[in-house]
């Protein structure tokens, strides 16, 4: 097995520990969260264990051991959570399998480069090696905040319900597995627990980020559904087709909807 590596760039004795240690431990919740959407195993299925610490240039190698038998994730959550990063840095969109978790994660990890002496992060997998710069930094508080609301719906998996505090559950996004962080009523707990790990539509008030993704959606409908092919109950992404509504607000519209059904 291949060891995933992090270095942390910077003038030898300028860069703080703590700033190496924060790295590090949020480097190993990137992992964890990447591990829990692309195993099904909410507390992950995975544990990393230090195979190579490096003093002189500040670098740490892990590897994967599994702790599902006969399975073993390792591999795709190693190059799904280095190629994050380098998503991140180039493209500025939410890598595969990231939730809004992992996101706070590699924002406190990144947000180091330029100070504590820290002047860049790198992570490698196999061959593949990505560099994060000040630039990854900025891109990623394009991803968190959200900066507008709509009625509409996405489509996906639906994984990882917690009822701890506010409840909800995430969907992975159909084609791009863009994880979108769905926040319900108690009243919609069953119908969760039957739609766990199928393909559903979720509908309600959708929170975007500054890139156009969608970040949360607040449930108001929760359906099943039993084909790709199967069209979301209410319009999805609503807004985004000329004269659709026929000249109602979508409110109206989607109520309207309702009534009918």
């Amino acid at each position: 097995m291949a060891n995933v590596r992090l270095i942390i760039e910077g003038t030898p004795g300028t860069i703080t520990l703590k700033a190496f240690i924060d790295a590090i431990e949020n480097w190993l919740n990137i992992l964890k969260d990447v591990d829990a959407a692309i195993s099904k195993v909410p507390s992950g299925s995975l544990d990393w264990v230090v195979t190579e610490l490096a003093v002189g240039s500040l670098q740490l190698a892990v590897e994967p051991l599994s702790r599902v038998e006969g399975k073993n994730f390792g591999p795709v959550v190693a190059r799904n959570a280095v190629a994050g990063i380098g998503q991140i840095e180039r493209v500025g969109t939410t890598p595969p399998y990231w939730s809004h978790a992992s996101l706070t994660h590699a924002r406190k990890m990144l947000k180091t480069i330029g100070s504590c002496g820290v002047s860049g992060i790198q992570a490698t997998y196999q061959s593949d090696t990505e560099h994060a710069s000040a630039r990854a930094s900025a891109n990623i508080d394009l991803l968190l905040p959200t900066t507008r609301t709509s009625l509409g719906s996405v489509e996906g998996i639906m994984e990882t319900i917690s009822i701890h505090g506010s409840p909800k559950f995430v969907v992975y996004q159909d084609a791009t597995n863009k994880a979108v962080s769905c926040a319900f009523s108690q009243t919609w707990l069953e119908s969760a627990k039957e739609a766990l790990g199928r393909r559903v539509s979720v509908a309600g008030v959708v929170h975007w980020n500054r890139k156009d993704e969608p970040v949360r959606v607040d449930v108001e409908d929760l359906r099943i559904m039993t084909s790709r092919g199967q069209l979301p109950p209410i319009v999805q992404l609503a807004g985004s087709v000329p004269d659709l509504t026929g000249g109602l607000t979508t409110e109206e519209y989607i109520r309207r909807i309702r009534e009918s059904g």
